[in-house]
């Protein structure tokens, strides 16, 4: 570690370059429905192609998070939004589902670079008093600003599936050209290790098997609630995203609608909720209990599973706990790290992410085609399993404590 620099405040422009980011990360998403049917590909296409870009970002994730103790952060976060750009225009030209899966596949090898970049620069850079309000405003701005591109990018979609690819591919090149001129070379902040990366780390698998070496049981136990939980997420949006369009023929504006109530829902109750959790309770506790909440909502869904209003309803309440759910589990994670393993744990906490999106998305795709009520049921009895993993996490923690 360089001791001649301090860290310190993050400025507003760091904010903007990570609201652009996610912001644009939400404009395709209201019309890859409408892509999938009318480009006369079969639904588990819909499925796969979301299952896709967590493949992408699942293999590459743990390499991103090493590649940050050697290079700038800054150097792959403009590498990411360029690299998500040009994988979103390989999409948007797609005509078969091989096509599709190449453009998803691509976007989430280089987003994924973006995201770990910037949640790294948070910690290399920014004041450690001010980590627990910084990982909440980066997992309550991400979730916000894509839940309002989302809302424009379904309204975008009216004019034609083309349209908000453009859009946001233009964003993505902005926020870019932004990163270049205001973020600052993180590297005297952060702890470099003593040896180069081999060919061995460059491997995104054996980058990923390194968790072993700062892995505990406890931290072992939060994962497989997170994971869990990350599933059953996974399971419950892609199915009601696609459902909607499937089952009621809502066009994209009507889910991106739903998407814009969210944003609004989620930033209110993260300014007020969020924070007091965050900054006044038990977060292990709370991730816990969060967890809980979440699964009962999902299981209310199979009560109203043909009324269109109860179920986006429902929807909303759900995608507001976890916003808020997010930034508990991220301070967790940020317990755990220490100087010399933070940036491969952060990597490590993506992956997983991904990993849990990758197997979500890929079953529902599957299940969805046996039946439409499948994913619901499903989604429904993985969150209660990862509920109870949670309360055994909460007991190890306390016990521990």
């Amino acid at each position: 570690m360089n001791e001649t620099k301090r860290k310190h405040l993050l400025p507003l422009s760091f904010f903007v370059v990570m609201f652009l980011y996610n912001f644009a990360s939400g404009f395709a998403h209201p019309v890859t429905p409408t892509l999938v049917v009318d480009r006369g590909l079969p639904s588990q296409w819909y499925g796969y192609a979301m299952s896709a870009v967590s493949v992408g970002s699942f293999m590459i994730a743990p390499f991103w998070g090493k590649l940050c103790n050697y290079i700038s952060t800054k150097r792959i976060a403009i590498l990411g939004l360029v690299g998500y750009a040009v994988g979103q225009f390989i999409m948007m030209n797609a005509y078969s589902g091989i096509q599709l899966l190449i453009g998803r596949v691509f976007a989430g090898l280089l987003a994924s670079g973006a995201t770990i970049s910037i949640l790294n620069y948070i910690i290399n850079v920014g004041d450690e008093h001010e980590r627990p309000r910084y990982l909440t405003i980066y997992s309550t701005s991400g979730s916000v600003s894509n839940a309002l591109g989302y809302f424009v990018g379904g309204f975008l979609g009216i004019k034609g599936i083309q349209v908000p690819f453009i859009a946001q591919m233009s964003i993505l090149v902005a926020s870019a050209a932004l990163a270049f001129f205001v973020l600052e070379d993180d590297t005297p902040y952060k702890h470099r290790p003593d040896r180069g990366m081999n060919v061995r780390e460059v491997n995104p698998f054996s980058a990923f098997m390194d968790a072993g070496k700062y892995m505990t049981p406890l931290l072992a136990c939060f994962f497989a609630a997170f994971v869990l939980y990350c599933l059953g997420m996974s399971l419950f949006e892609t199915v009601f995203n696609y459902y909607i369009k499937d089952h009621f023929g809502l066009g994209s504006q009507y889910n991106g609608t739903i998407k814009a109530v969210i944003a609004v829902s989620s930033l209110l109750a993260n300014l007020s909720i969020g924070m007091w959790i965050v900054r006044k309770t038990d977060i292990h506790r709370s991730f816990f209990v969060m967890s809980a909440v979440t699964a009962g909502v999902v299981g209310c869904s199979l009560l109203f599973f043909e009324n269109m209003l109860p179920l986006s309803a429902i929807f909303i309440v759900y995608s507001v706990i976890s916003i808020m759910l997010m930034p508990v589990a991220q301070n967790i994670c940020a317990e755990h790290a220490t100087e010399e393993n933070s940036n491969s744990l952060m990597g490590f906490f993506q992956a997983m992410r991904s990993f849990s999106s990758i197997i979500g998305s890929y079953a529902e795709a599957r299940l969805y085609a046996l039946s439409v009520r499948l994913p619901f049921f499903t989604a429904s009895a993985v969150l209660l399993i990862g509920t109870a993993t949670g309360f055994v996490y909460m007991a190890r923690q306390k016990k521990e404590a």
